[in-house]
């Protein structure tokens, strides 16, 4: 009988090891603020949409009250992305200003298919075309996120 050698699985890194990755390949390389705006985006756009489900769970109206109106999400992240765009540009705010924009974009992007037709389509089919939009914009940001360092050296070739 043959014999075969398994190679034995590598085992997962260590928390200290993870933070030197994480040190080395990201706050290194300046893209930290990045990585927490992309963060902000997915956290947000999920707690967005659990919570949205666990109130039409509960029978409950789907969006903030406002005496006999109500407000939509989306609302408060056009209201962020307004504030970013306020913000002073100084290396202090940074990372707050792409934390918030990622915040406002989730926000936004959630019910970006109110916006595309004109109508309240959360919960009706059409309202799937708010998640290809997070799906498209989440892709994108992931290029930009993972994709400077090229993306500013062909933008360098591209100006010569």
């Amino acid at each position: 009988m043959a014999s075969t050698t398994r190679a034995h699985p590598r085992s997962l890194p260590g928390w200290a090891e993870l933070v030197g990755l994480y040190a080395h390949h990201v706050i290194r390389r300046k893209r930290h603020a990045r990585v927490l705006g992309a963060v902000a985006f997915l956290v947000t756009f999920i707690a967005a949409r659990i919570v949205t489900h666990v109130q039409l769970a509960a029978g409950a109206s789907t969006d903030t009250g406002s005496g006999t109106g109500h407000i939509h999400h989306m609302v408060f992240g056009v209201v962020l992305l307004l504030i970013v765009v306020l913000l002073d540009h100084a290396d202090a705010l940074h990372t707050w200003r792409l934390v918030l924009a990622g915040i406002g974009a989730a926000l936004v992007l959630d019910e970006f298919a109110l916006l595309l037709n004109l109508a309240d389509v959360y919960w009706k089919p059409e309202g799937r075309e708010s998640i290809d939009a997070v799906i498209i914009f989440g892709a994108a940001l992931a290029i930009v996120v993972a994709t400077r360092d090229f993306g500013r050296s062909l933008w360098a070739r591209l100006r010569r």
